[in-house]
């Protein structure tokens, strides 16, 4: 092979492979111009989404009140209408009759309208491309949900939209059983395509549990036992003030140890007045029943300056519960949540005072049970006994005032701000005026038997939510 030929050929082999390579680049260049397109068109519709959510969420709940068969589509139709008034510019729905007959029946627009048009079928169109994505209309859609909650609450729509979520399941499941004008809609959007539709009936039946969460768990409650103790139901008598409740006499006590830490020191005489105090720590289904009668308590809407990124934790949605807990202490929430969830009740925080005679039920020992720590495990939850977990509530044998885990299971959220005893005698003590921390009682599940006596103080900033802490509720005679 000469020089020259040689040289020919490794020069039609170079180009080859720059032609090659170029290939490449152009596909990947066009692969990355397709991404940045398709997540453009994701932000505008998300943006669309979030700025007309809420008149869409009225309209809704609103024919759902109605009782219009079909109200999600004449919601879709003032949605739309929306949009095209605020970005067309348009004042009347007929203004867009030409565009919509030339998308439907292929109808010429008139030349002055194509723009106009083009404009019209961009919207739409990426309302279609963007609700089959599903991804991307479950975050919609999940972002908006706490709205839809409050809103049919508020408007007391409960029983309406489940009509409406019962009918639209059954069509999902089975085309035949929409009306035609409805099955064209789903089929012009989802094509009925499986994993589409997985999703939309995936989000339709967890919104069913969050509007009827007592019928997630009502199964589990029997008419004994908790009912009966914790006051859930009061079968002991009807005439109980407050049904749940121990009645606490005022009386005079001797606050903090002389043994103990030297946050319970000094030891000094309190008087309390009379007052209630909840039998149970308040359960996770206790919550639960008042965070659907009140979404503000709800993992999803409670503020998140009342809380410090961990409020419900343990609780996979805002109104599910983790599956076996419950009649369990609830826990994983702030001061402010405990203190929300008594004033919604008609109830209060107990204070610190209220606190420890409760606890201590005329007794002046470290604790309240008889026999001390020797038979602490027969009253209570702690480490050595507990298992590492927390437990359902009044398991044990209550204390002489009638209260169940008022020693351990769950460290409670009392009043106070927590600060150093003065030495003077006081009556109805709620410690200092302002602080930093508030003030836990009682011990828990993950402590030693030392923690979980009646004078035992701990602090905690009110915005810290824990696996250990819950509370319990007072109210003033």
């Amino acid at each position: 092979m000469t020089h020259e030929s040689y040289t020919k050929k490794g020069l039609m082999k170079k180009l080859q492979q720059n032609l090659w390579n170029y290939k490449v680049l152009f596909l990947i260049l066009g692969l990355f111009l397709l991404v940045n397109f398709v997540w453009a068109a994701a932000q505008n519709f998300q943006k669309i989404a979030k700025e007309f959510q809420k008149s869409a969420i009225s309209d809704f709940i609103g024919f759902s009140i109605k009782g219009e068969r079909y109200p999600l589509m004449h919601t879709i139709s003032e949605l739309r209408y929306r949009v095209f008034a605020e970005k067309l510019g348009i004042n009347k729905k007929v203004e867009t009759r030409a565009c919509s007959l030339n998308r439907t029946y292929g109808v010429a627009v008139p030349n002055d309208q194509k723009k106009f048009c083009q404009d019209y079928d961009a919207l739409v169109e990426l309302a279609k491309t963007s609700l089959i994505q599903t991804g991307l209309f479950e975050k919609i859609y999940l972002n908006a949900e706490p709205f839809l909650l409050y809103e049919i609450e508020r408007q007391r729509a409960r029983e309406s939209v489940r009509i409406w979520i019962r009918q639209k399941m059954k069509c999902l499941k089975d085309k035949y059983s929409c009306g035609r004008d409805e099955r064209n809609m789903i089929k012009r959007v989802t094509k009925f395509e499986p994993k589409i539709l997985k999703t939309y009936l995936k989000l339709l039946y967890n919104l069913e549990k969050k509007l009827f969460p007592e019928e997630q768990v009502a199964t589990i409650i029997k008419t004994k036992d908790l009912e009966t103790l914790c006051g859930f139901v009061d079968q002991v008598s009807k005439k109980t003030a407050r049904p749940g409740m121990i009645l606490i006499d005022s009386g005079n006590f001797k606050m903090g140890s002389s043994e103990g830490l030297p946050s319970e020191h000094p030891v000094r005489e309190v008087k309390v007045d009379e007052f209630w105090i909840d039998k149970c720590e308040v359960t996770n289904y206790q919550f639960l029943l008042v965070a659907a009668q009140h979404p503000f308590l709800r993992k999803s809407t409670f503020p998140r300056q009342f809380h410090d990124g961990n409020y419900l934790w343990n609780w996979p949605d805002d109104l599910l519960p983790e599956t076996g807990s419950e009649l369990k202490p609830v826990i994983h929430v702030s001061w402010y949540a405990a203190r929300h969830y008594c004033n919604y009740v008609g109830k209060r925080l107990p204070s610190e005072a209220e606190w420890e005679i409760a606890a201590r039920a005329g007794t002046e020992g470290a604790y309240s049970v008889e026999g001390g720590a020797e038979f602490l495990e027969d009253y209570a939850w702690f480490r050595e006994n507990s298992g590492r977990k927390i437990h359902t509530t009044a398991q044990k044998i209550s204390n002489p005032n009638g209260l169940f885990d008022i020693h351990g299971n769950a460290w409670e959220w009392v009043y106070d701000w927590f600060g150093i005893y003065t030495a003077d005698n006081v009556s109805n003590s709620q410690g200092p005026e302002i602080g930093k921390y508030r003030v836990l009682r009682g011990g828990s599940w993950t402590n030693p038997p030392e923690y979980l006596r009646s004078a035992m103080r701990r602090d905690a900033l009110p915005t810290s939510t824990s696996n250990n802490v819950g509370f319990r509720c007072a109210a003033k005679k």
